[in-house]
């Protein structure tokens, strides 16, 4: 597919992109209309479970993004996941400069608003299941309806048809096994959370 793509080398590229996705969900939605670029930030899912084809959100409908969405109209999610700098200090075996590594996931697609009452429930609804699965009990939109129904002319959802999908997972691929547990061990005794979760990163791809 022609077009902008992710700028990541083949080493770094993510294998399955679509789990930073899942894992990661608050995502920054982009846009272009004819008064600049939008950029809002907003949970994003897929729509489906086991489907990558379509990802589904919303946002305030007062945010001027929201009147800015167009049917067709090229849209850019970027899925963050963890990020952490890396010292110099660390690279022993290969010495290198400081550097950054980090998780990110890119979907490129066409969206479309979602303006109806039904369609905009059951995008509530998708992403309440997802993000209340750990619920005892979880919260549901049904368990809410009149709060539900009184917010729901404020907010604008949408749908993004998935034209391509891309991740990087750039966790120190290049330096030597012994770097690379520096890296992971350093990360741990530092405890940022973003370090943390690299560390866990760089053991689930045996690079630590």
């Amino acid at each position: 597919m022609s077009g902008p793509s992710l700028f990541v080398p083949p080493i770094y590229a993510a294998a399955r992109p679509e789990e930073i996705v899942a894992e990661y969900p608050f995502a920054s939605l982009v846009t272009s209309a004819a008064d600049g670029i939008h950029v809002t930030s907003a949970p994003i899912f897929f729509e489906d479970d086991g489907a990558c084809e379509t990802l589904v959100g919303h946002m305030a409908r007062r945010n001027p993004h929201a009147a800015a969405l167009e049917a067709g109209q090229p849209a850019l999610a970027i899925f963050w996941g963890p990020h952490a700098y890396v010292s110099s200090r660390w690279y022993v075996e290969k010495p290198e400069v400081p550097t950054w590594n980090y998780v990110q996931t890119q979907v490129r697609g066409r969206l479309d608003p979602v303006d109806d009452e039904d369609g905009q429930l059951a995008i509530l609804r998708r992403s309440a299941d997802i993000l209340e699965r750990k619920g005892e009990p979880p919260w549901t939109v049904d368990g809410a309806r009149e709060r539900v129904a009184f917010l729901l002319p404020y907010i604008r959802s949408f749908r993004i048809h998935i034209e391509r999908i891309e991740g990087v997972t750039k966790l120190s691929q290049t330096h030597p096994p012994a770097d690379r547990t520096r890296v992971h061990d350093a990360l741990l005794v530092e405890g940022e959370p973003g370090g943390v979760e690299i560390a866990r990163w760089m053991r689930m791809l045996n690079l630590a």
